[in-house]
């Protein structure tokens, strides 16, 4: 889809501290081999945010940069994988209230690794079809840790990274502006993720989840074959559209906003396919930074503060989510703002 009038007026981030994954891998918490597939030098911890915190913070970084009038915020939508900090909650409601405030409906997306750009399309999709509304804010947050998530063993190939992301979207001004969006699904891959049987509780397979066992049942009947091949044509399809509804071709993309997976993973998932380099990608960032559901929100926010991108650069954001969905957004780059990295602090 393309869209007209549609920008990213500032973004943020919240990053309390990293872990280098040498050290986990020396106190026996992360396999060395796992360690050298994947080439994770670093991950995102927070010992003290929630994640719902780190949300308020991204939030407050966005809107302390953005050119947009607080009060012109129509909606709030905050995407997540894991817990937030409490049970039986609404994290959004808690993100608004503690950054901005305000009476905007706030909303949860739970579209796990494509959080961001699902929410990217919804707010701009309101944004559309309501009349005089003319903000929305973007937050995506996640703290993987024990005793319910083991960031190094309850997945393979990814690392949960603690962190948050917040973008401002704005019909009228911003220093990016959203060309194109394309989405795609395929539930039949939804049981990748899930356990044979349903709980009545959380966690009633005991903790921390284990999601290896799920995807390694799932391929024994199903096959690799028909996984990968249905990854292919999700990523190709929305890149396709994306691409053909920004008037571009995949030459003239600046640099790829991709998830801060494994590299084995991103090599077979998504530079293979695109027939890219990683040079081409925000990898060497993300490799020090682990997964979340705001990894494009992020990885922008990254090229910004680095000063990696010039006026008229094009950028694609793209992303797939369990599920499974698709999503890809390419974006122009109007200005350069100056903004600083906030510091960050090596907890091992």
């Amino acid at each position: 889809m393309r869209w007209n009038n549609m920008f990213i007026a500032a973004t943020g981030f919240c990053l309390p501290g990293i872990e280098s994954t040498a050290t986990a891998v020396a106190e026996g918490r992360y396999d060395p081999d796992e360690c050298r597939q994947n080439g994770l030098e670093a991950v995102g911890v927070s010992h003290e945010l929630s994640a719902a915190e780190m949300g308020v913070e991204a939030a407050r970084v966005a809107f302390s940069r953005s050119p947009v009038d607080p009060r012109d915020l129509a909606v709030v939508l905050h995407a997540s994988f894991y817990h937030q900090g409490h049970d039986h909650w609404t994290p959004a409601s808690y993100i608004q209230r503690e950054s901005i405030g305000g009476r905007a409906p706030a909303i949860e997306v739970k579209q796990a690794s494509n959080g961001s750009l699902a929410a990217l399309v919804l707010a701009m999709s309101f944004l559309s079809v309501h009349e005089g509304a003319t903000t929305a804010l973007i937050t995506t947050a996640d703290r993987f840790c024990l005793p319910g998530y083991d960031r190094y063993r309850s997945d393979k190939w990814i690392i949960g990274g603690d962190n948050a992301t917040a973008a401002v979207i704005s019909c009228r001004e911003g220093f990016a502006r959203v060309l194109s969006t394309a989405m795609d699904a395929d539930p039949t891959l939804e049981e990748l993720y899930r356990d044979s049987s349903f709980t009545d509780v959380p966690f009633a397979g005991g903790m921390p989840i284990q999601l290896r066992p799920r995807k390694e049942s799932y391929m024994a009947r199903v096959g690799l074959r028909h996984i990968v091949s249905s990854a292919k044509q999700g990523l190709r399809n929305v890149m396709d559209v994306a691409l053909r509804d920004a008037r571009i071709g995949i030459d003239d993309v600046a640099c790829f906003v991709l998830p801060n997976i494994g590299h084995t993973l991103l090599h077979w998932e998504y530079l293979a396919v695109l027939d890219i380099p990683e040079s081409r990608t925000t990898w060497a960032w993300g490799r020090r930074i682990g997964h979340g559901a705001g990894d494009q929100i992020g990885g922008l926010n990254h090229l910004m503060e680095s000063g990696a991108l010039r006026v008229g650069d094009r950028v694609v954001l793209a992303t797939a989510g369990i599920g499974f969905s698709w999503s890809c957004a390419v974006v122009e780059i109007l200005e350069t703002p100056r903004w600083e990295a906030s510091p960050v602090e090596l907890v091992h």
